[in-house]
């Protein structure tokens, strides 16, 4: 079953995709909404027109800005729409040196970028340390939290949490006083077997006294158990402050990680953009355009302008009801260059003209803002798969332990700010709901809600597009031949 346009659309809302796979989501799309939107003659014929415009005596560039200028002027000196670039692709001939000039500025550019993912490498390594070690902190300050009987109300996790401090603080603090230690003590040949189990289960330092100990395991347990109380108290101390000083260091290193992406980006966007296209035919072989011996460039560069269609411009009555969709009449403009770049001598230094032949295609369309939204997204994103990959992906991947490091205090004080303000949000939201129903039956009870405009009219409205974008298509190709002093009828 083929793919139509709304199971794509729900396609690229999957987060599992990744950008390459969304961007050839994105392709298929735009090529389905152009083919259904394309604008057609009662025969079926698409609304097309087609002008090669071929020159070697001045440059190119001022055709294209011709387009571009009328197309976006406002009226009598032009058509008055809005105009986007979607699409621009260009490929240079390897023994032209205009090909030596392009590779030259991405190598710069690229250069430029690959250092500063060497200093996001460093910070995305210093990120999985912190979050390591804060791991480990936060499971220690767990059990110190657990241990302390106002904060735990059941005694058994109280209990258990006591045992775990003393086990940590026997085998990394303890184990290095050597043969003095309690684990030697007890499995050595001084025979004190009870020493241990007799740590494990005191309390307090007076309670010794009690246990039916002889004196010498009672002298050294005191001495144990005070030692362990002491660092009981200063090392959950210093462990609470090394995390708050980690969790801060962590939050300066993700704001560093976030700048250095920021600054890796226009590098790698101008990189890409510098980057050429290889045309191939439909057979999937090199472009002829192209020879490696000539100096030569082939360029596509695709422009779509737009203009709102108002419903109350089609009928006046239709103001008085609701449409369910934004209509565009669009029209798109379709540059193909053929052209010799010959090198300039200018006070800023050397610049290309390029001379040779262009083929211009215009074609209207009829697109809802959904459709057009779906192209421009196509474009804005066609430069940035390469570019996400590179200078996000570590940040998506490590953000799930990030916001859960660097999000943990917010929680508590949303809490307070919900208790504060309940009862005036209760107040409000009684207000509200009683406006809404006010609000509702004034409507319903004088006529002023929007009704749906219905098929009918929306069928109309479309039409009105159509016609609207084929007669900006046939204007803009006629005052072009007309302006470039062409024959026209």
């Amino acid at each position: 079953m083929a793919d139509s346009i709304e199971t794509l659309r729900l396609k690229l809302k999957d987060k599992k995709l990744t950008a390459s796979e969304k961007q050839a989501v994105r392709k298929k799309l735009v090529e389905l909404i152009k083919k259904k939107s394309l604008v057609r003659l009662s025969n079926g014929d698409p609304i097309e027109y087609h002008i090669i415009y071929d020159t070697f005596q001045q440059g190119l560039e001022p055709v294209y800005f011709w387009v571009l200028d009328f197309m976006r002027n406002k009226k009598p000196s032009g058509m008055g729409l809005e105009v986007d670039k979607v699409e621009e692709e260009f490929e240079a001939s390897v023994g032209g040196g205009y090909f030596g000039e392009m590779s030259q500025k991405a190598s710069i550019m690229q250069d430029r970028a690959i250092q500063i993912l060497g200093h996001v490498n460093t910070i995305v390594r210093s990120i999985l340390n912190l979050i390591y070690n804060l791991r480990e902190m936060e499971m220690r300050l767990e059990i110190y939290d657990d241990a302390d009987p106002k904060k735990q109300k059941d005694y058994s996790k109280v209990q258990a949490a006591e045992y775990s401090l003393k086990s940590v603080w026997m085998d990394q603090v303890d184990i290095k006083t050597g043969i003095g230690s309690i684990n030697n003590l007890a499995r050595g040949d001084l025979q004190f077997v009870t020493l241990r189990d007799a740590f494990f289960q005191v309390n307090k330092l007076k309670d010794i006294n009690k246990f039916d100990l002889n004196k010498r395991v009672k002298i050294i347990l005191k001495k144990k158990f005070a030692e362990y109380l002491k660092w009981r108290v200063i090392g959950e101390s210093e462990l609470r402050k090394r995390y708050s000083i980690e969790l801060n260091y962590l939050q300066s290193q993700v704001d560093s990680l976030r700048l250095y992406t920021k600054w890796a980006k226009p590098y790698l966007r101008a990189a890409n953009k510098l980057g050429m296209t290889e045309f191939k035919t439909k057979s999937g072989l090199p472009s002829p355009d192209m020879v490696s011996a000539f100096s030569s460039m082939k360029m596509e560069l695709t422009l779509m302008a737009k203009k709102k269609i108002d419903p109350k411009g089609v009928h006046p009555t239709y103001q008085k009801f609701r449409f369910d969709n934004e209509n565009y009449a669009c029209l798109e403009v379709n540059f193909l260059f053929r052209t010799m770049p010959q090198p300039v001598r200018m006070e800023s230094g050397q610049q290309y003209v390029n001379f040779g032949v262009i083929d211009i295609f215009f074609r209207a369309y009829a697109m809802t803002k959904e459709d057009i939204t779906d192209i421009e997204k196509h474009e804005v994103f066609q430069d940035m798969g390469l570019v996400e990959n590179l200078t996000e992906v570590s940040l998506k991947n490590l953000q799930e332990d990030i916001d859960h490091f660097l999000d943990s205090g917010k929680d508590t004080e949303q809490e307070i700010k919900v208790k504060q303000s309940g009862i005036f949000e209760s107040l409000g939201s009684g207000f509200g709901d009683l406006g809404k129903a006010f609000g509702s039956g004034t409507k319903a009870l004088f006529g002023l809600e929007v009704k749906s405009a219905g098929k009918y009219r929306e069928k109309e409205v479309m039409k009105a597009t159509q016609s609207a974008a084929a007669g900006n298509c046939i204007l803009l190709y006629d005052i072009f031949k007309k302006a470039h002093r062409m024959i026209t009828w």
